[in-house]
């Protein structure tokens, strides 16, 4: 067994690889893994890959043997936020070669030996002596050649010749959701001429949520299967920005004072939560559970997928966090014509300044619901049309950020505030219907090696994933851009022989923008713009072994 050391460099080297995956359907990514990016994000009804832990598990039971699969994506996203003080974009200093994220997927047959030597038997696979293996579109199965498109003849194989045995075990790490924007510099509305915040902000937030995803998945016969995934999330935080709380939050007596100038009702600070995946007593981050279930039907000529996603149910988040309220202090006093040491008579010492360092506790920070309905019709082995429906339940755990500041650095802060300061940031998510839409077609095949096993083939994809901002422009965050709709997707697959695959995909999130009006959360972000649009490329290894 692994030490207790190496098991936590093993935890922190898959954590590193992960990298950090941006949101597209708000905190959800459109797809896992290059095949189903490629068509979109249609993966419910199809049973292609290792990724079912993520996706449904219940497709894991039609992949034949074993396999594994790893998936890289580049992510490249452009965004910028627009108020009176001018346009400010995504920080882009000492990006070179954008951080991927990673997962991998896997799952075995128990009743299936596994077939290491092969893999590195190039060119011929060791099948000399063996019978045929076939790879048709977006779909592994032994059994019939590629043109046995009868249904009689797949009537006369058995399931077990067509898929091998009924069980599968797998596990897999995914994304779950995420986002790493950063706008820097950026400077707030003017009141009177005058910025509201002197001196320029910068906006981030840093958010991974990783799962990790024992699987089980049986199938019943020929056309049934049902699989489970068990999910063990983890998730690292951090959002920096100016916060603007009500003036309830203040003591009586600089809430009074307060009034005098402000007509908006809140009080801001400049805020800048790190840490989040640092608990400052026992040194992890926030772990959670959930779970996934799936049932899919498989014929020649049609598939169907179902799935429903349970909601996380997770510790809180610890970390630090910096609040600085130099600036709202210094107007307070400034519109209220009173001199810097007139507040020490409410027990303020200015010479402190009206900056603290604070523990930070993100609370009830989780990933919603959903339900999925797919598709996928075969009206010939070399081309597939998918469709999926997805209902993401983000009103039950998006409607305000929550976390819970104490044991301050500064007795001042105490003072103007309290000891513990609770804080509130609303989100308003709206529920989300996600529709996608993919193609795929068996474009080319070469020689046989043996007969029914070709020595290459390629799958050409391309999809279409549309998915209504669950944002409202009253509450939209500069570091918060969840407002992508249309993503336009496309892809290949190689198959080296029968074994190794490799694949590609590009996901772009079209330009889209996103207004606030009077902003409901933040009173300085009124009548701004947000826009955005990223840019996917992933890239994948598959084997089967």
């Amino acid at each position: 067994m692994l030490g207790s050391s190496r098991l936590c460099f093993v935890g922190l080297l898959v954590v590193a690889l992960a990298g950090a995956a941006e949101a597209t359907n708000g905190l959800k990514l459109t797809a896992y893994g290059p095949r189903s990016a490629g068509r979109g994000g249609v993966d419910y009804a199809y049973a292609d890959d290792a990724i079912g832990p993520a996706t449904n598990p219940a497709g894991m039971a039609f992949v034949y043997g074993n396999r594994f699969d790893q998936n890289w994506a580049v992510v490249i996203p452009k965004v910028s936020w627009t108020n009176q003080a001018g346009e400010t974009f995504r920080n882009k200093a000492g990006v070179f070669i954008p951080l991927p994220a990673f997962s991998f997927g896997t799952f075995v047959d128990p009743s299936k030996d596994w077939e290491i030597a092969p893999i590195f038997d190039l060119g011929s696979w060791g099948l000399e002596d063996e019978g045929p293996e076939e790879a048709t579109p977006d779909a592994k199965v032994k059994g019939p050649p590629a043109d046995a498109d009868e249904e009689s003849d797949l009537a006369e194989l058995t399931d077990a010749e067509l898929y091998g045995g009924r069980l599968r075990i797998g596990f897999g790490v995914f994304p779950l959701a995420g986002a790493k924007i950063k706008i820097a510099n950026m400077r707030t509305a003017e009141n009177d001429g005058n910025p509201i915040i002197s001196r320029p902000v910068n906006y981030e937030t840093n958010v991974l949520s990783l799962i990790f995803a024992p699987s089980v998945a049986y199938r019943f016969n020929k056309h049934f299967s049902a699989g489970i995934t068990f999910q063990v999330r983890y998730t690292q935080f951090e959002l920096d920005g100016v916060i603007a709380q009500p003036l309830s939050t203040l003591s009586p007596a600089f809430r009074t004072v307060t009034s005098i100038f402000s007509e908006e009702g809140q009080i801001l600070t400049v805020a800048d939560i790190d840490d989040g995946s640092t608990n400052t007593e026992n040194n992890n981050g926030q772990w959670g559970v959930s779970f996934r279930i799936g049932v899919q039907f498989r014929s020649r000529y049609f598939s169907a997928g179902l799935i429903y996603q349970d909601r996380t149910y997770s510790t809180d988040i610890f970390g630090r966090a910096s609040v600085d309220a130099t600036d709202q202090i210094m107007a307070i006093l400034a519109n209220s014509g009173l001199p810097l040491s007139a507040i020490s008579a409410l027990g303020v010492n200015p010479a402190l300044g009206f900056a603290s360092e604070y523990d930070v506790r993100i609370q009830d920070f989780e990933f919603p619901r959903m339900f999925g309905l797919g598709f996928a019709f075969n009206p010939h082995e070399r081309f597939s049309i998918g469709f999926d429906y997805t209902f993401i339940l983000w009103e039950e755990v998006m409607r305000v950020f929550k976390s819970r500041l104490s044991n301050g650095s500064n007795p001042n802060l105490d003072v103007i505030t309290s000891p513990t300061l609770n804080v509130r940031i609303p989100l308003g998510f709206r529920n989300q219907h996600v529709i996608a839409v993919g193609l795929s077609a068996l474009a080319l095949r070469g020689d046989d090696i043996v007969e029914g096993v070709p020595s290459y083939e390629l799958v050409l994809r391309a999809g279409w994933n549309y998915a209504k901002n669950p944002t409202p422009g009253k509450t939209t965050l500069p570091q918060q851009p969840t407002i992508g709709e249309h993503h336009a997707t496309t892809g290949f697959t190689f198959h080296w022989g029968p074994l190794v695959e490799l694949s590609f995909a590009f996901d772009y999130t079209l330009p889209t923008s996103l207004s606030t009006g009077q902003h409901e959360g933040n009173f300085t972000l009124s009548n701004s713009k947000q826009r955005m649009s990223i840019m996917f490329f992933h890239f994948g290894l598959g084997v089967n072994f």
